[in-house]
């Protein structure tokens, strides 16, 4: 069985628009305000859940996050600082909501790029 039919679900990319605003912010910082217009690209994947629960920090209050761990093909174009949803490719379910990427990291096998692993941060909260 090849990598790629192990993929069974589908990440959407979307990525800021790189506006900045009066202090040189991105103006589109929080991945909840993107549409569909944002998307540039969708790839095939698999998503894992890695752990997750409730984080007490400063502010964070009632917050819970989900770690996930996604993995993809090699040549997929995903940055750190871009927002993920992942669906089902069978029913267009939402396996994973909008989350953000913690790490990117390309595994390597005796041939080369084998394929991309990207740690996402999932949070919500309070209810």
């Amino acid at each position: 069985m090849a990598f790629i039919d192990l993929l069974l679900q589908t990440v959407e990319v979307r990525r800021r628009s790189g506006n900045l605003d009066r202090f040189g912010q991105p103006v589109d910082i929080n991945p909840s305000k993107t549409s569909a217009a944002d998307v540039v690209g969708s790839y095939p994947c698999r998503v894992y859940t890695k752990s997750g629960g409730l984080v007490n920090q400063e502010r964070s209050r009632d917050v819970f996050e989900d770690l996930r761990q996604i993995f993809t093909m090699p040549d997929a174009d995903i940055q750190e600082d871009d927002s993920l949803t992942v669906t089902d490719t069978l029913t267009g379910a939402v396996v994973l909501p909008i989350s953000k990427v913690k790490l990117k990291y390309m595994v390597y096998d005796g041939q080369g790029p084998h394929h991309l692993e990207l740690d996402v941060i999932v949070q919500r909260g309070p209810s």
